[in-house]
């Protein structure tokens, strides 16, 4: 075993052994092709840039570098824990993602009412029993007055983190000396419960979005550990060539191609000539690092998951803080994701948006401090606290449609987890149009399966004759289309039936002295030569040595048509 390949295995192990990454067995395989054209690819390039083969030893240990220096080991420990802190961050993203789904319909309705309540307040304020002014306590809050109109300013996805702790500070030394005169006792109490029942409500407010704040937490987080590997935009066009090559491929990981090698040694191409990894990690661990990316970051079903959210979500923070009017801001954020070179917005975007949601509470909370304290008889066209109050409540409806935005996006990815997908049910749908493309197909199974399951859709040409089409979805959501026989598919109805991979037949009165060869041999004359290794017996009587024959259905066209086969130069009756 070459020193390559002992470390692939340290890594990600082996059939006999675990690595230092867990990876499934055909994830292994994918692993072990990643990780040979890597090596290939790096060394192709060595060559190409030297002119000769690379004999630097810094890059290209030896042997005894590999099993006897503590440099090299400290370096795969290092890498092994930087590994599963990613796994670690894809779970803690996922089940964020939950939660804020969970949790949105409830923290919505308490945002609305916010909103609503404060514009009522508003409303009330400029009313004639509540006209005021704030000329009381202008001496000492004047400056905090005009820190918070122009701290309203930035409560966007974006807002300054520090803005709170300068608005709280003045608050604090500010508030407590106005004056309530002139309005009725019932007229000031009644202004009184509103304010105290907004301000109860937006601490209501901040305790449920302290649930959903994880996923903007946590995907900034992911986002990055990747980052100090591959830049976010290089990541983002890997995704898309992959999710692309997928809808062209078969749903099983035995059929991978010359095609599939094709498009791995094109990522990874990709990966050599505009990432860090091979400079920040030489030539000998650059390999390992971009086969956990694609394998376990891009190639996992359960983590590219939460990755196409954090990408789709990054574009449409872009997209929507600039609807918003963020400015300068949002210019440099979408330059941000669309190049290599400036991700610094985008690696702020997600954690600012969970933060600014609690500046903006806090705020909120402040200026209903000041309207209550500064209220006075005074009549003025445009009452100040007013004009607070209803800037507040724009702000923070604003920032709940970005919010809502986010929403409705992650519910578009709320499919189910294919890593806990156990039992798939498997459907042949017949003569499909011969103009129909995969899309037209999902599109007509989608109407008998639920939303969440949509993503799970398996789809496999089974025959060019006919055009019948395979496809599989999650048993657990697969009701309504076992209820059905025909589909719609491009305005034809097309049969469908539930679809066994195996078909099962009984053999009678095999000869005793028959062996399982021998049967084998019978049975597979009659199937084509790729099926003869996929034969199952099983014996079923003892009376009568009768045998349980089991092909690939997709096989099995020619054996049903056999009433007998000859074993053993005996006539056998074959049943179904």
């Amino acid at each position: 075993m070459n020193s390559n390949q002992k470390l692939f295995e340290r890594f990600f192990g082996s059939n006999e052994n675990i690595g230092l990454v867990v990876l499934e067995r055909p994830e292994r395989s994918i692993a072990q092709l990643v990780f040979d054209i890597s090596s290939r690819k790096i060394s192709e390039d060595q060559e190409d840039f030297d002119g000769e083969p690379d004999d630097d030893p810094d890059n290209e240990p030896s042997d005894g570098d590999y099993e006897d220096n503590d440099y090299f080991d400290e370096k795969i420990e290092t890498a092994a824990k930087n590994f599963n802190r990613v796994v670690e961050l894809f779970k803690l993203s996922s089940n964020a993602k939950k939660e804020f789904l969970e949790n949105f319909k409830d923290w919505s309705v308490l945002r609305k009412n916010n909103v609503r309540r404060l514009k009522e307040i508003a409303n009330d304020i400029q009313s004639d029993k509540f006209n005021s002014d704030i000329a009381k306590v202008v001496g000492s809050v004047v400056g905090v007055v005009g820190g918070i109109v122009a701290g309203l300013s930035l409560l966007t996805p974006l807002a300054v983190v520090t803005l709170p702790l300068a608005i709280s500070g003045g608050i604090a030394t500010a508030v407590g000396g106005g004056v309530v005169v002139g309005t009725t006792v019932t007229e000031v109490v009644l202004l009184k419960n509103k304010l105290e029942e907004a301000k109860t409500f937006f601490e209501q407010e901040k305790k449920d979005f302290s649930v959903m704040e994880k996923w903007f937490i946590h995907t900034q987080e992911l986002k990055d550990a990747l980052e100090s590997w591959i830049d976010y935009s290089l990541l983002n066009e890997i995704s898309k060539d992959l999710k692309e090559f997928e809808n062209e491929v078969n749903f099983n990981l035995d059929s991978l191609t010359d095609k599939f090698g094709n498009l791995l040694t094109m990522c990874i191409g990709k990966m050599i000539k505009q990432s860090k990894i091979v400079e920040l990690f030489g030539v000998v661990f650059a390999p390992v690092v971009m086969t956990f990316v694609l394998v376990v970051c891009l190639i996992r079903d359960h983590n590219r998951l939460v990755l196409d959210c954090i990408l789709e979500v990054g574009r449409l923070t872009a997209g929507v803080m600039s609807i918003l009017g963020t400015g300068v801001q949002a210019g440099r954020l979408t330059v941000d994701l669309a190049s290599t070179g400036a991700a610094a917005g985008g690696r702020a975007a997600s954690v600012a948006i969970a933060t600014s949601v609690f500046i903006a509470l806090g705020i909120a909370i402040d200026v209903v401090n000041i309207v209550w304290s500064s209220i006075d008889i005074h009549n003025c066209p445009e009452p100040e606290q007013a004009r607070m109050i209803k800037e507040v409540a724009e702000k923070l409806e604003e920032q709940f449609l970005f919010i809502e935005s986010v929403y409705e996006e992650l519910k578009q990815w709320n499919c189910i987890d294919l890593a806990y997908v156990y039992e798939w049910k498997t459907f042949i749908i017949k003569n499909v149009p011969h103009d129909a493309v995969q899309i037209d197909i999902k599109m007509a199974i989608k109407h008998h399966l639920s939303e969440e399951a949509w993503g799970c859709i398996k789809l496999q040409r089974h025959s060019i004759d006919g055009n019948d089409w395979l496809f599989k979805i999650p048993a657990s959501h697969s009701k309504m289309l076992l209820e059905q026989s025909h589909l719609i598919v491009k305005s034809e109805s097309c049969q469908i039936t539930k679809w066994n991979q195996w078909k099962t037949f009984i053999l009678h009165h095999v000869p005793n002295e028959a062996r399982q060869d021998d049967i084998k041999v019978a049975v597979g004359s009659h199937l084509p030569e790729e099926a003869r290794g996929s034969i199952h017996l099983q014996k079923i009587s003892t009376d009568g040595n009768n045998w349980l024959v089991k092909i690939p259905t997709r096989h099995s066209q020619n054996f049903m048509q056999k009433s007998h086969i000859i074993v053993n130069r005996e006539r056998c009756l074959v049943t179904q």
